[in-house]
């Protein structure tokens, strides 16, 4: 049975939604950012038997826009400051739908042609727009603790002894592998599921910029081959989760160069800030890197789910994932052809590469890099802001986009303090006018903000302090 509508419904249904979406930007927007509805309710809006009829689709887009928009964060909004969240753009909704049109799936070239080669092109362009080797290769996955995983996968098995696939890590030195106490609970993850254990993986202390201290990296590494482990791969952090802080990334490629070790950067955040002016010293070094995480979906504005994987040398990256079964041989040798599931894990995936082309091609990287400046600016306005204000602390310092920062009282101890912004958070979310969450900076409970949002101007920075003050007047 065709599921296909007749072109004219077609052209009706992609209106409607258009105007869905149009109605989303010109009036949602400035709504409350969470939508304040408990479980039950949103459950409420879809909890029903599987339906054996169909439903009207002018009728659904209008369900859509009542129980699906209304019960949505609205994370693309200028007042959200939560996790680090980029805040999309319209070109990337234009891809998807064509994306969604075509359904291709990029596993090998016959298979997706065009999606093959622009995801070889869009990995070259993130490669050149953050400042290091064009000549990667990489592939765009759903996000940065996969990104993460795959590379550390790629970092094992090219540090490893070659029986490793045969064998696996049976009777092998245990491997350990290195980075800050700041580093990303994604390495957690990727080290448990490798099978190199959380207790191999080395949190090293930081500075007072959060910063990985170099000394005691060395001191660690040192200790370990004495005690007859196997060190594989030191990880930089180019913009910590918490606040932002840029690990010396020069230092860490001489020490993973002196010691022989594979050496990761996860600039899954910070990466797209590499080369602005402002703060290009802070990523000097990432260009020596074995292996990169960038995030689109983070501060190129793409929306989710696209996060680049950057590999120095191509053939390292294929060694890992290379094995073709019978259904799935081909010529690859032919004309050129790359079949991009032997550089991945995945083998089905979609058209990604799509979104973070057209919006490249349509802002250009000099329209990108101003706008990524202009967070910063945000970011470093907020804390100048809160500096001067008498009931506000700063945690942590503000090298990027990602302001950490608490609300104060007279007479109280860090404790009482911490319970006052751990609840003003909440407070906060509730209240619905902005959104950002808390952390902890050093055993202080802070209010986090980051801003990678293009639609956040100094006049809604301005408003934070003024809200935070607003709610936490009734807590006090």
């Amino acid at each position: 049975m065709n599921l296909d509508f007749t072109p004219d419904e077609l052209t009706s249904h992609i209106q409607k939604a258009g105007e869905v979406i149009r109605e989303l930007f010109e009036e949602r927007l400035g709504r409350h950012v969470f939508p304040g509805k408990t479980p039950e309710e949103i459950q409420s809006f879809f909890n029903e038997s599987l339906p054996e009829n169909g439903m009207d689709v002018q009728d659904l887009l209008t369900k859509v826009q009542r129980d699906v928009i209304g019960s949505a964060t609205m994370n693309i909004g200028p007042h959200y400051y939560g996790y680090i969240t980029g805040g999309g753009n319209q070109v990337a909704i234009l891809a998807e739908m064509i994306s969604a049109s075509l359904n291709q799936n990029n596993l090998k070239w016959h298979s997706s042609p065009v999606s093959t080669e622009l995801e070889k092109i869009v990995i070259k362009w993130v490669s050149q727009f953050i400042g290091y080797s064009d000549q990667a290769a990489g592939a765009i996955l759903d996000g940065g603790s996969t990104a993460n995983l795959n590379c550390l996968a790629v970092a094992r098995k090219n540090m490893a002894p070659d029986n490793l696939s045969a064998e696996g890590m049976y009777g092998m030195k245990p491997m350990t592998v290195y980075v800050s106490e700041e580093g990303h609970s994604s390495f957690d993850k990727a080290v448990d599921a490798l099978g190199i254990g959380l207790n191999n993986l080395r949190k090293i202390p930081v500075n007072d910029q959060f910063q990985i201290q170099p000394d005691l990296l060395r001191e660690q590494i040192q200790k370990d081959r004495k005690a007859g482990l196997n060190p594989i791969c030191v990880i930089g952090i180019a913009g910590t989760t918490n606040s932002g802080a840029v690990d010396n990334l020069q230092e860490l490629s001489e020490i993973a160069n002196e010691e022989k070790l594979w050496y990761h950067v996860d600039a899954a955040y910070g990466g797209p800030a590499a080369k602005l002016e402002s703060v290009k010293d802070l990523f000097a070094g990432v260009e020596y890197a074995d292996s990169v995480v960038v995030n689109p979906h983070k501060w190129l504005y793409v929306p989710f789910e696209a996060a680049c994987i950057l590999v120095k040398e191509p053939d390292k990256l294929r060694r890992t994932f290379s094995l073709i079964p019978d259904y799935l041989q081909s010529n690859e040798d032919e004309g050129g052809r790359t079949d991009l599931m032997e550089y991945q894990l995945p083998l089905t995936k979609s058209f990604k590469s799509l979104k973070v082309w057209m919006t490249l091609k349509a802002f250009g990287a000099k329209r990108l890099r101003s706008t990524i400046q202009s967070d910063i600016d945000n970011a470093q306005y907020l804390q100048s802001l809160l500096t001067n204000l008498d009931d506000f602390e700063m945690l942590a310092p503000v090298p990027l986009s990602i302001a950490c920062f608490r609300y104060t009282q007279p007479g109280l101890d860090d404790k009482q303090l911490n319970e006052l912004n751990q609840k003003l958070a909440h407070a906060i979310e509730q209240d619905g006018r902005i959104f950002l969450t808390a952390t902890k900076i050093r055993g202080r409970t802070a209010l986090r903000t980051c801003f990678i949002n293009p639609r956040t101007t100094k006049k809604d920075v301005e408003w934070i302090p003024e809200v935070i003050r607003d709610v936490a007047s009734g807590l006090i």
